[in-house]
């Protein structure tokens, strides 16, 4: 049995210590009672490693919803700490103004209002991720899924030496340093975008962290690194001043500067970003907690050396090939959970017979219909669909008919001109149909 400080638990989880003092004490979900129990040991209070990790899960289950509601409620505790992982701005844009909590994985489909499933959006991105499978331009699950990465990074990496101003300083300008070069290697500009937007968040702390330094530095003049800090700190944080209102340009500009003032202070301690997560201290597409640094980051140079993932109990999922999600929409995998990576036993045992999943009926598997490939309206893009769901489909008892104008070819002419009455889709509503024989005959 491994016992946590309420530090380490934070990083562990990814909640603000806050916010597991809230779980001890009151349970979120409607009418039940499991709390976090948190213990008391020579007056510090620590967390069990594997209950903390059981509660994590039991947050992704279900809520239960009050009667004559349609939602469960999320408990202001939640949504407070969702807020303040986001700074108080929109996880996409960093826009302060009116923002909304919103569920990553639809809560239609998995009544999930756990911490890990949700995000602190801007109305503007909070309406485009609603309906970001649709138009191109709009945003995409894989976009927020990063966005909850870098926030919950972020909290780790700045949970980790709050005792200790000195290295608390040396962490936040390392931090610095890899945004810089993660906005460089970013795959899509709105990730970059993203880290842009957590960089200056981050470089705001900066004037704070530098004056907590500074205090220690004082009262330890003796040591060289106090001597250093008392001589260089205070040009540092002066790149950050007013960072909140600068341009992507200047903030990268700046974050520069700032680094390059604090060559000279930057301790080098025993510790490098863990390889197994790349010290993200998470894995997988829903952020499990790292199985090999455990949510840390970082881990010892000697671990880091000693790291063989063949080693490590963890197989791609076969039911997703370790993509985490499956269907054309990136729903949850059903075998994994989005976890990406299981058990070699749970992979040793994997049967999609076993699965209460099969093809669509309505588009055969492809989530789509169409000639222009319109979300299929039985499975909604997820290709698949439960074998109850399945039983019942009934191509009758949708509100789909054959484009009396193409005869549900989706074109129409001698080239193939796309029908401008379906637009390609092949198929109309009912209404529509009735429509056109009213104004042209059958």
């Amino acid at each position: 049995m491994s016992l946590l400080s309420l530090v380490e638990a934070s990083m562990y989880s990814g909640y603000s210590i806050e916010l597991l003092q809230y779980f001890s004490k009151k349970c979120p979900k409607y009418k039940d009672n499991k709390k976090l129990k948190i213990q008391n040991k020579s007056k510090i209070k620590y967390i069990d490693e594997i209950e903390l990790k059981e509660y994590i899960e039991y947050l992704k289950q279900p809520w239960p919803v009050r009667k004559g509601s349609t939602r469960a409620d999320i408990p202001d505790a939640i949504k407070e700490d969702v807020k303040r992982e986001s700074h108080y701005g929109c996880a996409i844009c960093g826009h302060m103004d009116n923002g909304e909590v919103a569920h990553i994985e639809a809560y239609s489909k998995y009544f999930n209002n756990s911490p890990d499933n949700l995000i602190y959006l801007c109305p503007n991105h909070h309406t485009k991720y609603d309906y970001g499978y649709i138009p191109v331009s709009n945003l995409t699950m894989d976009v927020i899924r990063s966005a909850k990465q870098i926030k919950r990074e972020s909290r780790r990496r700045m949970l980790r030496f709050e005792d200790n101003t000195v290295k608390e300083f040396t962490s936040l300008i390392k931090y610095i340093k890899k945004l810089q070069k993660d906005i460089d290697d970013a795959p899509k500009e709105e990730i970059a975008s993203i880290k842009i937007n957590e960089l200056k968040n981050i470089m705001n702390f900066a004037p704070e962290i530098t004056q907590k330094a500074i205090e220690t530095a004082k009262k330890d003049k003796e040591s060289e690194i106090s001597k250093i800090i008392l001589k260089n700190a205070p040009r540092v944080s002066k790149f950050a001043v007013g960072i909140l209102e600068k341009s992507e340009k200047q903030i990268l500009n700046d974050s520069q500067r700032m680094v390059e003032a604090s060559a000279d202070i930057i301790i080098d301690l025993d510790e490098v970003e863990c390889p197994h997560c790349n010290g993200r201290g998470q894995t997988g597409l829903v952020g499990d907690i790292c199985s090999y640094c455990g949510g840390s980051c970082f881990i010892s140079q000697e671990k880091a050396d000693a790291y063989d993932p063949d080693d490590l109990d963890e197989v791609e999922c076969p039911h997703c090939n370790g993509r985490g999600q499956t269907g054309l929409v990136g729903d949850i995998c059903s075998y994994c959970g989005g976890s990406c990576f299981i058990s070699q036993e749970k992979a040793d045992a994997y049967d999609p017979d076993d699965l209460d999943e099969v093809e669509c009926p309505h588009c055969n598997g492809r989530g789509q219909t169409g000639l222009v490939g319109d979300i299929c309206s039985y499975c909604g893009g997820s290709c698949f669909i439960s074998k109850e769901e399945a039983n019942k489909y009934d191509p009758d008892k949708l509100d789909e008919v054959e484009c009396p104008h193409c005869h549900g070819s989706g074109q129409t002419g001698l080239v193939g001109d796309i029908c401008k009455l379906c637009e390609g889709s092949q198929f109309v509503s009912k209404s529509i149909r009735t429509a056109y024989y009213e104004k042209y005959g059958k």
